[in-house]
């Protein structure tokens, strides 16, 4: 080789030599920040599946066990023993019975309103924008301030705003959150004004989300009113219907702010539910093992009934896609 091609070759070789020992380590220090990016990116997920995991199994935990607030000395593991003590406790029954039921009915009412209410604001009403936006208010206000609002409202005597009006009925003074026979209805109200809202808006985004050709084909067959409802609008919003459905039975079964800030589960325990004895159990009589117990068996029903409906939503959104 001619010396001056020897010297070229070295020449290259030294430049090719600094070029990759000036490029190697920012392509290293590339290469390892999109490795290390998708981790980066699920942190805060894996931060907050933490936050939810950790207070689930110290709750489990404690559930399994003799915890007392005021006597943490005594505090011992026995297993399967609250939950054994609960079956054999009557006002467990009483309170599943009234937290199955309340959820129930609520949900069969709210669906049923919402569903008439979401008919109303996608016909072509006037002012259907202002009612649109008003019917967001219920949703902006936290519900313990809806319920103490309501509380006011349902004074038992003319003080109150709904005795008042009722007395130029010449209906008397009504015991609303006073009375067995009333309080579960007025926990019932004030559930329906917070929540309808919610429910309107889902069934009212189905509603605007619907096909047209359907409806274009039963003109032409002449079908019209209600035929047009049964046979074309509810079968086509199923899966939205069951959706709403499954977001209110799932808030009904632990329903808590509006009977805590009421009837804190009276009178003569006629509100009581699960998630209210949890709470008494827990903090009113420091029994946190029993408190525990009861948390876990509302959990257990909620993730049922959110895992059965969530199927049946599943179908629903297969079937109307075909």
């Amino acid at each position: 080789m001619p010396p001056a091609a020897g010297a070229w070759v070295l020449v290259c070789r030294e430049t090719i030599v600094q070029f990759e020992s000036g490029i190697a380590p920012e392509r290293r220090r590339g290469l390892r920040r999109e490795t290390l990016l998708p981790y980066v990116l699920l942190l805060p997920a894996f931060l907050l599946l933490v936050g939810m995991l950790y207070p689930f199994c110290l709750g489990l935990y404690y559930s399994l066990t003799s915890y007392f607030l005021q006597y943490p000395h005594l505090f011992k593991f026995v297993g399967l023993g609250n939950y054994l003590a609960l079956l054999k406790e009557p006002f467990f029954f009483y309170s599943l019975k009234f937290t199955l039921g309340y959820t129930a009915i609520a949900v069969l009412v709210q669906v049923s309103l919402g569903l008439g209410v979401a008919m109303l604001l996608h016909s072509r009403i006037i002012g259907r924008g202002v009612l649109r936006a008003m019917m967001l208010m219920p949703l902006m206000m936290p519900p313990v301030i809806t319920a103490l609002m309501w509380k006011v409202m349902m004074a038992s005597t003319k003080a109150g705003i709904l005795n008042y009006l009722l007395s130029f009925l010449g209906i008397g003074p009504i015991n609303w959150l006073g009375s067995v026979n009333s309080a579960v209805v007025s926990i019932l109200i004030i559930d329906t004004w917070g929540n309808l809202p919610f429910v309107a808006l889902i069934l009212l985004g189905g509603l605007q989300s619907l096909p047209y050709e359907p409806y274009e084909a039963a003109v032409v067959d002449g079908a019209a009113g209600w035929g047009v409802f049964r046979y074309i609008t509810l079968p086509l919003l199923k899966p939205f219907l069951i959706l709403a459905s499954t977001f209110r039975v799932m808030d009904s079964l632990r329903i808590f702010d509006v009977i805590y800030a009421t009837t804190l589960g009276g009178p003569a325990d006629a509100t009581m539910n699960l998630h209210m004895r949890a709470f008494f159990f827990a903090f009113q009589w420091y029994q946190m093992g029993m408190g525990m117990a009861y948390a876990m068996v509302l959990l257990v029903l909620v993730f049922v009934a959110s895992y059965v409906l969530m199927g049946y939503w599943k179908r629903a959104a297969e079937q109307t896609t075909v």
